[in-house]
């Protein structure tokens, strides 16, 4: 305490002995910055579990499971918005004669409303093995799911200036087919002209090495701010690449974001490397580290933010 206080005793005897004292200027006040964990954790927790449970049979297209993983689905996009896209939030397509669902839901942009960001996610997996075996899809891609159902909940109750959709894709994982029939059959009201970016979650539970990447910045540098403005932000190492084919891979086209690329919509792709249980009836929710997921989660959600104040 006397090492503190001694020069404050010093400070005001000065003070006091001069005349005609400037008062000290009043320093500009400090800018309010948003605290980083933004997203209700707790509930996206409990839905990456759920839809990783063996309750959900791996959310196979054609299985009576799969209809739990669209009822989860649906139920929230409700709670959390008063508007969607289609009837009962789903646009439905069919795959090789198996019918399938996109879920939509969207909240209107307040100066915006004819702009949209789309925040988007696959649901589909690889369902059960030849023994019966789950694939649950932890990492790929209930972890993504859970954080764009997070991020619509979080957007109602703090309204983004451009619409924003919010996008669960079926068929992901037999060719993307989800996300190709949504920007070939845009529903009423949307052209491509007016989707103004896409956000693709897919796989960004298992940062096992904490490193997470976003890719797409070699086709959309202009879009960099996305990823210095929140590096530094989180625990988990952000980083860029695997967009070009000097980089040990591509991943342009290796998830739902691509359809958007082809259709000149820019994007960005938030993900991990492949780990040894991509794929495979292992990537269960008990591998994921929860703190890790929830800080990529509000990466994403940090991003969707910062998109919304940023774009022309």
């Amino acid at each position: 305490m006397q090492r503190i206080l001694l020069p404050v005793v010093t400070l005001i005897f000065f003070v006091s002995c001069q005349k005609n004292v400037e008062p000290a200027p009043v320093p500009a006040p400090i800018p309010v910055i948003a605290p980083f964990k933004i997203l209700d954790s707790a509930g996206m927790v409990n839905d990456l579990q759920l839809l990783s449970s063996d309750a959900f049979k791996g959310r196979k297209a054609g299985t009576p499971e799969v209809v739990l993983t669209h009822q989860l689905i649906q139920t929230r996009l409700r709670t959390a918005l008063n508007d969607s896209l289609a009837p009962g939030y789903a646009q439905d397509f069919s795959v090789g004669g198996i019918a399938r669902k996109n879920l939509l839901g969207v909240l209107r942009g307040t100066l915006y409303p004819d702009r949209y960001i789309v925040a988007g996610a696959h649901y589909d997996h690889l369902g059960v093995n030849g023994t019966g075996v789950v694939f649950h899809g932890a990492d790929d891609n209930a972890s993504g799911v859970a954080c764009v159902l997070a991020m619509a909940k979080y957007f109602k109750q703090h309204p983004p200036k451009y619409s924003m959709i919010f996008a669960l894709w079926d068929a992901e994982e037999v060719g993307l087919k989800g996300s190709e029939y949504f920007v070939n059959n845009l529903p009423a009201g949307i052209s491509l002209s007016t989707l103004k970016f896409n956000l693709n979650m897919d796989m960004i539970a298992r940062s096992d090495n904490n490193k997470i990447w976003a890719s797409g910045l070699s086709h959309y540098p202009a879009f960099a701010y996305l990823v210095d403005s929140v590096k530094g932000s989180a625990q988990t190492e952000l980083l860029s690449g695997f967009d070009k084919l000097s980089d040990p891979q591509d991943w342009t086209y290796l998830s739902d974001h691509g359809n958007f690329f082809q259709k000149n919509i820019p994007y960005l792709y938030l993900g991990v490397e492949d780990h040894p249980d991509y794929h495979k009836t292992t990537d269960t929710f008990d591998k994921i580290n929860l703190g890790r997921y929830i800080q990529n989660a509000n990466i994403a959600a940090q991003m969707m933010l910062l998109l919304d104040r940023k774009l022309n």
